[in-house]
């Protein structure tokens, strides 16, 4: 677990770098648009869903800085091959490690995309949306990990796909139990973020 702690405090650290740029960005836009207090709401998911992408490139795709790194550059395309590799880490070794990492933390870190993506932006409520959306985040984190000495696999396209389901799944249960919060997040007008 101490793996993982690390993984979100450098998240957090990251998001933290880059939140008062994207505050700034946010109230210039807004002030444009005449500072309209319904869309205070709309603003305020906006700027969590950058800050939750920033955090996520930050653990993917910027490179590390200070860090040596071993030369890896694997690219699976074996499908669920992360399977069998957490099964017998787990069976053979007794090692939890690429479980939490590869399968639930691949999961968990999508999940705010399915959730934000449409409540968010009204063409985003509509399925398959918010999934698509998901694999071409993650497909493009895979893409551009291939030239910076990454390792890019393909099961991490479905278990991010994943993880977007689960987060739109959320955002229907929320949206039926309250659909007024999920109302005041969406903009009255179509003007571009």
């Amino acid at each position: 677990m101490p793996v993982i702690m690390n993984y979100i405090d450098e998240m957090l650290y990251t998001i933290a770098i880059f939140l008062p740029v994207l505050i700034i960005w946010r109230l210039i836009r807004w002030k444009r648009r005449g500072f309209h207090l319904r869309e205070g709401l709309y603003e305020l998911g906006v700027l969590f869903l950058i800050a939750v992408l920033v955090g996520l490139f930050s653990q993917t795709i910027i490179p590390k800085y200070g860090e040596e790194q071993a030369y890896v550059n694997s690219i699976n395309l074996e499908l669920f091959r992360v399977l069998e590799e957490t099964w017998n880490a787990i069976i053979y070794l007794g090692y939890w490690e690429p479980f939490y990492i590869n399968f639930l933390g691949n999961i968990a870190l999508f999940i705010p995309i399915g959730f934000l993506f449409p409540l968010v932006f009204k063409r985003m409520e509509i399925f398959p949306f918010p999934v698509i959306m998901g694999f071409l985040i993650s497909l493009f984190i895979e893409i551009v990990q291939i030239p910076q000495n990454r390792s890019s696999d393909v099961d991490d396209l479905w278990l991010n796909s994943s993880g977007a389901l689960v987060g739109y799944l959320i955002y229907l249960l929320v949206r039926r139990k309250f659909p007024v919060f999920c109302k005041v997040f969406k903009k009255n007008h179509a003007t571009s973020l």
